[in-house]
């Protein structure tokens, strides 16, 4: 069968993904009205740490596997890879679930223990999703099916939910609700359609092992991304709090964007070898990284209007911090297109882990000695410094790759 154009797989990566990406948007402006800026600093607190969560159950799946299946070839080695992935992050989840929970009570203001609780499950449960490996087989339509139109649809209840209870915590649970619905129902059509055996209690330290320098480079630049929120939550007033929070928040939601890029590109690029896959490399990059300078000026420019316009006037953002985040957004859709693009099909999981683990090593104490001392400014500065190291350090690697190809 003739491969999808590229124009199809951007369509159809970012048309709808994009709307659910975005539907928090309607639903969270009445989240910050209704919790105050307590309950949102809080609320944005424990979603940073369910996102910390989502990284360890997720075990570098969602970076690394896109590409593996992209290259796998026929239906059933992509379903045991599935199979695979499945009983690695629910055995996972079972350990690391209780302590999010626990984490989270701490660090959430007194009497939001619960939304903040909630909302890092969520944010942790996104790491059981199937949409990594539609990726991987540039499969589109069955992420619109079963992720983003229902969590589309579940946003617009919640919010109105929302609106007419004031209970808060009714967004999170939609979420949780839409991501365990949607992976039974998708898991249980693929291994369906593809049977086969699971993974035996002996090959389980094997596909541990396998997936270790992809689990602890995400697991590196999951704590560094989510230390900033619950730092500033601990340390800074609720005001300045809760606008480092909405900041944050315009930030993640952003990120969605280089994400789905790369995963739109991913298996269009696995489909030649040599010069025309470093072509097709340079092509994605160049609009990886025009995509981040867009959302770096958006952020910067419409950024403190926005903040206010959705989260209300007593919990927006100041044009400083919103500066600083829209480096992050550079920096990082850049670092997406290296890993996900360039260094993860070529192999090279240990050398993109030894530089997350450098810049984690000299970011996270940058991040929290800049908060301690300027507050939450500060801790934007340190994250806006990391993420750029973290993407540096990967850049001669790729020009190796890049130059291979040229070569091959």
């Amino acid at each position: 069968m003739t491969p999808p154009p590229l124009s199809r797989r951007l369509v159809g990566f970012l048309l709808i993904p994009a709307f659910a990406a975005a539907s928090p948007l309607i639903v969270l402006p009445f989240v910050s009205r209704n919790a105050g800026p307590a309950g949102w600093a809080s609320a944005i607190a424990g979603e940073s740490v369910g996102t910390l969560a989502a990284i360890a159950i997720g075990y570098g799946w969602a970076s690394i596997g896109p590409a593996i299946v992209s290259v796998a070839g026929e239906d059933m080695r992509r379903a045991r890879i599935y199979r695979d992935s499945i009983v690695i992050r629910v055995l996972l989840a079972v350990v690391v679930l209780p302590l999010l929970a626990i984490v989270c009570w701490f660090v959430a203001s007194p009497g939001f223990e619960w939304l903040s609780v909630l909302m890092g499950t969520q944010g942790a449960l996104i790491a059981l999703s199937f949409t990594w490996y539609c990726a991987g087989v540039g499969d589109p339509r069955t992420i619109i099916v079963f992720d983003a139109a229902p969590r589309l649809i579940a946003t617009v209840a919640a919010a109105g939910a929302i609106a007419a209870t004031g209970i808060v915590e009714l967004y999170p649970m939609a979420g949780i609700l839409v991501t365990l619905g949607g992976t039974a129902v998708f898991t249980w059509r693929l291994l369906r359609r593809n049977p086969g055996p699971w993974p035996t209690a002996r090959e389980i330290p094997g596909l541990m092992r396998k997936g270790a320098p992809v689990a602890l480079n995400d697991a590196a630049l999951s704590g560094y991304s989510s230390l900033p929120a619950p730092l500033v939550n601990v340390t800074s007033p609720p005001i300045a709090a809760a606008g480092f929070a909405s900041a944050e928040k315009m930030l993640k939601l952003g990120q969605f964007l280089p994400m789905t890029l790369a995963n739109a590109f991913q298996s269009w690029v696995a489909e030649t070898d040599g010069a025309g896959r470093r072509r097709r490399i340079l092509l994605a990059l160049a609009v990886l990284i025009a995509g981040g300078l867009a959302g770096w000026g958006g952020l910067a420019v419409l950024g403190p209007w926005a903040s206010t316009v959705l989260f209300g006037e007593e919990v927006s953002s100041s044009i400083g911090i919103l500066f600083t985040m829209g480096l992050v957004f550079a920096f990082f859709s850049f670092r997406t297109g290296l890993t996900r693009l360039v260094l993860f099909p070529a192999g090279l999981a240990t050398p993109v882990m030894r530089a997350t683990l450098i810049a984690t090593a000299l970011g996270a104490p940058l991040m929290i000695g800049l908060g301690l001392a300027w507050g939450p400014i500060g801790a934007a500065i340190g994250y806006a410094a990391t993420e750029g190291a973290a993407a540096a350090l990967l850049v001669p690697r790729s020009l190796h790759v890049l130059r291979a190809l040229a070569n091959a």
